[in-house]
């Protein structure tokens, strides 16, 4: 079985779960990934440089301590280790569709949606 992996450069679909979300406890945001590095051997642990698409101009650039609950074929699920309260992070293929379903206001352009995402950030 091969597992999801963060490759450098690509955008990723990322939700955000917390308690410090509106009802949904759910915050939805475009990512790139910039960086991943490995932290302590055997302790699942990581950092993630990237790109938050979903916050304002300036603060955008964002390094979080990851500790991995699930990695599958399709997606990472991971806990921050720099949140109180608690946040996971579930990351996984950016589509059109998921753009248009979350941010609806926004028409990506389907014949270069990579091309797009770049223009976000």
């Amino acid at each position: 079985m091969s597992r999801f992996t963060l490759e450098r450069g690509h955008w990723y679909a990322c939700e955000i779960i917390g308690d410090e979300f509106d009802a949904d406890r759910c915050s939805y945001t475009p990512i790139k990934v910039f960086a991943v590095m490995p932290g302590d051997t055997g302790k699942r642990q990581f950092e993630l440089d990237f790109h938050h698409a979903n916050y304002p101009a300036g603060v955008q650039h964002k390094r979080y301590r990851l500790r991995t609950i699930e990695r599958g074929e399709r997606y990472l699920l991971a806990q921050s280790l720099d949140h109180s309260p608690t946040r996971f992070l579930q990351i996984y293929a950016i589509t059109p569709d998921w753009f248009r379903n979350h941010f609806p206001g926004m028409q990506p352009d389907i014949s270069n949606f990579a091309g797009w995402l770049d223009r976000l950030g």
